[in-house]
């Protein structure tokens, strides 16, 4: 009766604590929103306490990844097949956005109707997230709420790679090439045909007139054209001979 008792009095304390720490609330119009080109719009209401001092109070929407909806090929299936990919550690995306609490006529309410797209440009993507309302100066708006955004994430190719190689269609090509003797000659012998011509034809044994005209003639050189080679050493031989007798005559005079 005692712990009936207990959980009967601490319950409503800590709903109310939990309550209490929140500064206003919030409604959203869906938890599952459908993506549209390349976006996910969001609808909500939120209700403060009070009316701002700002008929644009900025607030911050923020958006922490839970779920990745992961789309994938695998071995076993033809068509991509979506795993639920559970996220840990991950940094809010958020959001920092001005939100009206005025009228045309500028009289600010406590109550308002906003709406904001998450693209993927932006880096969202298909899964679950945990959605905050912030005020700027860090105050939470109502509870964290589980948002789903729905749609199709870039397929990722799980498929298993195979580096094997068709040793049948190999062994199958070579045994028809060993097979196939169709285009093997009977004999390796070659048997001459014909006579070849020489590799240096007779006319190349010839000489050209260049080849005469510059051909050094025979002889020793030294013949004087009207004389022949006996009478030259007559003469040779008599100039000497003066040559001594002049010598003497010179010698006896002294």
């Amino acid at each position: 009766m005692t712990r009936k008792l207990f959980w009967f009095v601490l319950l409503p304390v800590a709903l109310f604590s939990a309550d209490a720490s929140a500064y206003g609330q919030y409604r959203l119009r869906a938890t599952e929103i459908q993506e549209g080109g390349g976006q996910w719009h969001i609808y909500l209401s939120i209700d403060l306490p009070s009316a701002p001092a700002l008929p644009h109070m900025p607030m911050k929407f923020m958006f922490t990844e839970l779920t990745e909806y992961e789309r994938a090929l695998t071995d076993g299936s033809k068509d991509p097949v979506m795993n639920r990919i559970p996220m840990q550690n991950q940094l809010p995306k958020t959001e920092s956005l001005d939100v009206d609490f005025a009228d045309g006529t500028g009289k600010i309410f406590k109550s308002t109707r906003y709406d904001f797209s998450l693209t993927r440009a932006r880096g969202y993507e298909s899964g679950e997230y945990k959605f905050v309302l912030r005020t700027s100066d860090g105050q939470d708006v109502g509870n964290a709420t589980t948002v789903i955004l729905k749609g199709d994430n870039p397929v990722v190719d799980r498929r298993s790679i195979t580096f094997a190689t068709k040793v049948k269609d190999k062994d199958a090509g070579t045994n028809v090439a060993a097979n196939d003797t169709s285009a093997v000659p009977t004999s390796t012998e070659v048997t001459p045909v014909g006579t070849a011509p020489p590799f240096v034809p007779p006319e190349g044994f010839k000489k050209t007139d260049e080849e005469e005209i510059h051909t050094k003639p025979g002889g020793c050189g030294c013949d004087i054209p009207g004389t022949s080679s006996s009478g030259l050493l007559a003469i040779l031989g008599t100039s000497l001979g003066l040559g001594l007798l002049a010598h003497r005559r010179r010698r006896q005079s002294r």
